[in-house]
C-alpha cells in the first residue's frame, strides 16, 4: 500500500515546494476505508523510503486528531487541562461536549498551533529536504473537524512544504465522501492526488 504514492513523492520535480498544480500546494490521497489499519502501517513506511539517501526527503507525520487531544491536554482552565475538564462532562452533558470539541478543533489557536508545528519542522536545519507533511486521523476526528474545513483554515499558512491529507473515502467527480458516505458539501481547493498518479 501507498507504492503509488511513493512513486510521486519521489520524484524530484514534484519534491519541489513551488511545483504545485495550483497555488495551494496541498493534495488529499483516498484509500479506502477497510484498509484504514493496512494504511496506518503502511505510512510510517513510506516515510522511511522517502528518507533513503536516493530520495532525500524527510516528511512529517501529523495524526490531526491526536494534535487536538494534545492541544486540549496543554490549555488549562483553572490550573487543569481543558481535556479533563471536558471529558467529566462527557456523560451528563453530551451536546456541550460536542460544541465544545467543534469549537476547539476549528479554532485559530489550534490551526496556528497545528501551522507553527509544520512550519518550525520544514524549516529546521537538516540533511534530508522537508518538503512534505502528512495529515491523517480524519476518521477519529470527525465530526469536529472535517479535512475541508482544515485546509480552508490552513491556507494562509501553508509556504515552503506541500501538505498530504490521507484521507478515507472516495472521490468521484470532483467530490470526496468521507467513508465512501458522508459528501463534503464544500469544493476542496487541493488536488486529488489519486487523479495526477493516474495520469
Amino acid at each position: 500500500m501507498l507504492d503509488d504514492v511513493f512513486e510521486i513523492l519521489a520524484d524530484p520535480g514534484f519534491q519541489k515546494p513551488g511545483s504545485a498544480l495550483m497555488s495551494f500546494p496541498a493534495y488529499v490521497y483516498v484509500y479506502p476505508p477497510d484498509q484504514e489499519y493496512e494504511f496506518r502501517e503502511a505510512l510510517p513506511r513510506l516515510q522511511k523510503r522517502l528518507r533513503r539517501t536516493n530520495v532525500g526527503q524527510n516528511p512529517l507525520i501529523e495524526n490531526i486528531y491526536s494534535a487536538l487531544l494534545t492541544h486540549l491536554e496543554e490549555k488549562t482552565l483553572g490550573g487543569r487541562p481543558l481535556l479533563d475538564r471536558i471529558l467529566e462532562q462527557e456523560d451528563r452533558a453530551p451536546e456541550k461536549v460536542d460544541r465544545q470539541l467543534r469549537r476547539h478543533a476549528q479554532s485559530d489557536a489550534f490551526i496556528e498551533r497545528v501551522a507553527s508545528e509544520f512550519t518550525r519542522f520544514t524549516e529546521e536545519e537538516s540533511e534530508l529536504n522537508r518538503s512534505y507533511v502528512f495529515v491523517h486521523g480524519w476518521g477519529a476526528i470527525h465530526p469536529y473537524l472535517r479535512s475541508s474545513t482544515f485546509l480552508d483554515l490552513m491556507e494562509p499558512h501553508l509556504r515552503g512544504y506541500k501538505l498530504i491529507v490521507f484521507y478515507p473515502g472516495t472521490y468521484k467527480d470532483g467530490k470526496f465522501r468521507l467513508f465512501g458516505r458522508l459528501a463534503s458539501g464544500q469544493v476542496y481547493r487541493a488536488s486529488c492526488l489519486n487523479e495526477r498518479i493516474a495520469s
